[in-house]
């Protein structure tokens, strides 16, 4: 079960009595967790209703005590084992053997959450819940499901945005295009942003570029074009400056590498006949970053993106072996850009 089949299953009450949470946006699972403790435990009773497992070396027969106990002035009683329980590291046979039992048999008035982010799926508990109870998997958001995210944030602050305002933030953001980018982040990022503007109403673009500077990738961008239209020196400037940010050379030179990937692909995809929508179906990418690729590398022959591909790979290799000094490397390769 997705994200957005959950949200509706709880629009329809229709609420199991195990869920195991996994997937990289474990964010949001524990905002629908907030949701269900809303629902179901009566105001004021959550001290008596709510019990939540944080420590490592989970004690299983506790928890299915607890778990057989019944709510007291409440619709449900309910259990939260967070990751930090290492519910995964669970290995006693007679202690798999009992919350086998417990997941084929729950307890009708009792709601436990399981959080498990990336489960082995040949374990037998696994197969088990898989089995009998409800397996929710919060994966990152797409383009529409980000915006729906955002907008209802924007509007419950009392707050308004433009379209094209909404989609200069989400391309600020990087969250579409940065695996490592979750919802929590995002969410800081709105919270500031709104913070920012105060009691006035519009958030602008002028807001967005203050409180959302440009990317590495903006960058990463420029530089490329700076070495590509033969001003080497203002590329080195630029590759300072990343360091002076905090950057890394290996962690630039990956994203340099990236960056030429993706154009090269977009290049291919497009002299293949392929509209910017099609491309970014095939890439897995918001059709925005599409364009923009296009916008940002139309003078970049595919032939020159090959060599560097190849040469890149070749100093990434002599890089990891400890063979050539990181920032050397990376000099090397931009002066090879043209």
């Amino acid at each position: 079960m997705n994200y957005k089949e959950f949200n509706n299953n709880i629009k329809n009450n229709a609420v199991n009595p195990v869920y195991l949470f996994t997937g990289p946006e474990q964010y949001i699972g524990h905002m629908m967790e907030k949701t269900l403790i809303d629902m179901e435990i009566s105001r004021g009773l959550e001290a008596l209703n709510l019990t939540i497992y944080s420590d490592k070396n989970l004690d299983v027969s506790e928890l299915l005590a607890t778990c057989e106990t019944l709510p007291m002035m409440s619709k449900k009683r309910m259990i939260v084992i967070r990751k930090e329980a290492q519910f995964d590291k669970i290995t006693g046979k007679h202690d798999l053997e009992r919350l086998t039992f417990y997941f084929e048999n729950p307890c009708p008035s009792t709601l436990l959450i399981i959080y498990w982010e990336q489960p082995d799926k040949r374990k037998k508990i696994y197969k088990t819940i898989a089995k009998n109870c409800t397996v929710v998997v919060f994966e990152k958001l797409d383009a529409g499901e980000i915006q729906a995210w955002l907008t209802k944030r924007i509007n419950n602050a009392g707050k308004k945005i433009s379209r094209s305002v909404m989609g200069l933030f989400v391309q600020r953001s990087m969250y579409l295009v940065n695996e490592k980018k979750t919802m929590e982040m995002v969410d800081h990022e709105l919270n500031s942003l709104i913070d920012y503007i105060g009691d006035r109403e519009e958030i602008t673009k002028e807001d967005i570029l203050l409180i959302l500077p440009q990317s590495i990738e903006d960058g990463i961008f420029k530089m490329i074009d700076y070495a590509m239209t033969g001003d080497k020196g203002q590329a080195l400037l630029m590759l300072n400056q990343l360091y002076q940010e905090g950057e890394s050379p290996f962690g630039v030179f990956s994203l340099l590498l990236r960056q030429i990937r993706m154009l090269l692909m977009v290049k291919i995809y497009t002299k293949k006949g392929l509209p910017p929508k099609s491309v970014a179906s095939e890439m897995k990418v918001a059709p925005f970053i599409v364009n923009k690729i296009l916008k940002n590398g139309k003078n970049y022959p595919i032939d020159n993106l090959w060599d560097l591909m190849i040469i890149g790979a070749d100093l990434d290799a002599q890089m990891k072996l400890g063979e050539i000094d990181q920032n050397l490397a990376l000099e090397l390769f931009l002066m090879k850009i043209e």
